[in-house]
């Protein structure tokens, strides 16, 4: 019953066992008996050299295993649960499994006394090595008289990791990590959204760093009692891979055992280091999208053009016409009903003479002379009226656009970006080895071929796109609204409102880090109680009221008084010279057509023809 009660917490979470014996003397030990006759576990029993050798040729293999990048889970003995018989010297002097994620089960062979303190002292130094070079910790000892596990956080004079005796109560991930008694983790965070480290100009050390992640990393320090070891920030920012497979920035100082946890959001997606790199839980979520030039403003000499829409100018126009068709309907009724004489001129010069006259009304000018008819009249005075309507809006729409001046139709579609030619640069490969999938469609397929890669992570693509446009970027969208608003602000740069990609973000760490699930529910914890959430928004409201000030200012320097110059007034002098042209052209044609109209009515009267000619007697 009392062993029972002991090994019942550390077998709580073990699927599958397997019992590696050295003899059949061994099956007589009072824990293999236990595990054997445990109905509820499952049991491989391997014996002899067997299970030496598979461990012999596994290390053996570790490295090409490495080269072919394969997985853990293509690895058979790299997330085993083992139960061991062995001696104290074979303990000490033979190499044991490596695994983080494995629970492991030392059993010591039977002895007539307890354990002397020269052998716990060297049970613990081999212990302590297998923490510092592999980070193994769940791991149980099994002696005749007790159980001992390895604390890697207990204080021994001015270091850590001590031997202590297992009582039953926890399993080992929940009684080590709940507090880590101040045990130094290597933490990094590099330039992010959320993370802004600030560097000494002098000797280009870290001073401090500031953000949501910033405060996510002191959360955790202080729930989990550990000592944040701040690495320097990694020139190369995440990580790429280089052309011999070798990897630099974060991701390179996880695979060689540099990092503890990184503290800035990654991307949770596939870097082909799942066997090196694990992610935490999704901490936020943001979305990666395109940013392009902002569409040039229009010249003020056509600005009034466009000041109001063109359903406005068609509707404008279109009236007139219908109008002067409602004016002749009602001309040919009173003529019909001889409420109204014309003479000298026909009905389509009577037409000619309302189209004129309407568009006389229509922009608001005066009639030299009101027709006989009443209800024309009537219809004149109507037609007034909804010129006086439209004058309202072509006047006021004026007003806004010389104050809030206009530009060009943005992109705004995907479809926009690949018929504009403009190529896509981006910094991080992580950013667009996925977004633009060939194989999805023929659009993107184009605008894979369009994406320009630049390799300087310290040049400012935004600021290069604003200033000298002619090319688009990728960035997250986050990033464009905490970092570069003022580019949007001051309408340098345009976000294309259809983002290709959708990504959820988490911190990386060591695949199978034994603070792994600790972090991990600290983290849970605090996106249950919204905390990261309200962080967040406060770093956003932040951004609107810094923005916001500079709006204010702007409104306050140049948008309240806005004086008119000649060039805001360039369009009304074209109208002018040009009314004037259409007019002595007008005038041209006129006195021609009048000459010639003499100069036949003369020829008619002087040569009459035979049909008019008298006849003589």
């Amino acid at each position: 019953m009392e062993l029972n009660d002991l090994m019942i917490m550390p077998t709580r979470d073990v699927l599958q066992l397997h019992v590696r014996l050295r003899t059949n003397a061994d099956a007589s030990n009072i824990y293999v008996q236990w595990f054997l006759n445990h109905s509820q576990l499952p049991i491989i029993v391997q014996m002899g050299q067997e299970w030496q050798l598979n461990e012999q040729n596994r290390l053996a293999n570790k490295e090409q295993e490495q080269d072919q990048d394969l997985e853990p889970e293509q690895n058979p003995d790299n997330r085993l649960n083992i139960a061991m018989v062995t001696s104290l010297t074979e303990f000490i002097s033979t190499p044991m499994p490596t695994s983080r994620a494995g629970i492991y089960f030392n059993i010591l062979e039977e002895t007539g006394a307890d354990l002397s303190p020269n052998e716990l002292m060297l049970l613990e130094q081999s212990c302590r090595l297998q923490w510092t070079q592999h980070k193994i910790y769940n791991r149980y000892i099994l002696t005749t008289y007790g159980i001992w596990f390895y604390d890697p956080f207990g204080r021994i004079d001015n270091g850590f990791g001590r031997l202590v005796s297992y009582a039953g109560d926890e399993i080992l991930p929940t009684l080590l990590f709940h507090d880590m008694r101040g045990y130094p983790l290597r933490v990094q965070m590099f330039k992010s959204v959320y993370a802004r480290p600030e560097i000494d100009k002098e000797t280009g050390l870290l001073v401090r760093v500031t953000g949501l992640d910033w405060l996510v990393a002191q959360m955790l320090q202080e729930r989990l009692n550990f000592t944040m070891v701040l690495q320097q920030p990694d020139k190369n920012y995440f990580g790429e891979r280089s052309a011999n497979g070798s990897y630099n920035g974060a991701i390179g100082s996880i695979i060689r055992d540099g990092l503890d946890i990184c503290l800035t959001g990654f991307f949770v997606k596939d870097y082909l280091v799942q066997q090196f790199m694990d992610f935490t839980v999704a901490v936020y979520d943001d979305e990666l999208c395109i940013y392009v030039p902002k569409a040039s403003r229009i010249p003020q000499s056509i600005l009034p053009i466009f000041a109001v829409g063109y359903d406005i100018w068609l509707g404008f126009i279109l009236s007139a016409f219908v109008c002067a068709l409602i004016w002749l309907v009602l001309r040919i009724i009173n003529l019909q009903l001889n409420i109204v004489r014309v003479h000298g001129k026909r009905l389509f010069q009577q037409a000619l003479a309302i189209v004129v006259d309407t568009w006389v009304v229509w922009v608001r000018v005066n009639l030299s002379q009101l027709p006989e008819s009443y209800a024309e009249r009537m219809f004149i005075g109507s037609l007034c009226l909804v010129s006086v309507i439209f004058g309202a809006i072509f006047e006021s729409s004026l007003a806004t656009v010389y104050i809030h001046p206009l530009h060009y139709r943005d992109i705004v579609t995907l479809q926009d970006l690949d018929d504009s030619g403009l190529k896509v640069v981006y910094k991080y490969t992580s950013m667009a080895d996925d977004l633009f999938f060939s194989e999805t469609s023929p659009l993107y397929a184009s605008l894979n071929k369009k994406l320009s890669w630049n390799r300087d992570l310290h040049a400012d693509v935004i600021d290069d796109v604003a200033r000298h446009g002619g090319k688009a970027g990728v960035s997250r969208y986050l990033s464009l609204m905490l970092e570069s608003s003022h580019y949007m602000l001051m309408r340098r740069i345009w976000i294309v409102p259809e983002c290709p990609k959708y990504y959820t973000i988490s911190y990386v760490m060591p695949r199978d880090a034994p603070w792994e699930d600790a972090i991990n529910a600290l983290l849970l914890r605090l996106l249950s109680a919204g905390i990261i959430a309200k962080w967040i928004k406060d770093q956003k409201s932040q951004v609107d009221i810094e923005m916001r000030g500079k709006m204010t200012e702007a409104d306050a320097d140049d948008n309240v008084v806005r004086v008119l110059t000649i060039e805001d007034l360039q369009l009304a002098f074209y109208v002018v010279v040009c009314g004037n042209l259409f007019g002595l052209l007008g005038f041209l044609l006129e006195h021609a057509w009048q000459r010639i109209t003499v100069k036949v009515k003369a020829t008619t009267f002087r040569y009459p023809t035979s049909s008019t000619r008298p006849l003589v007697d």
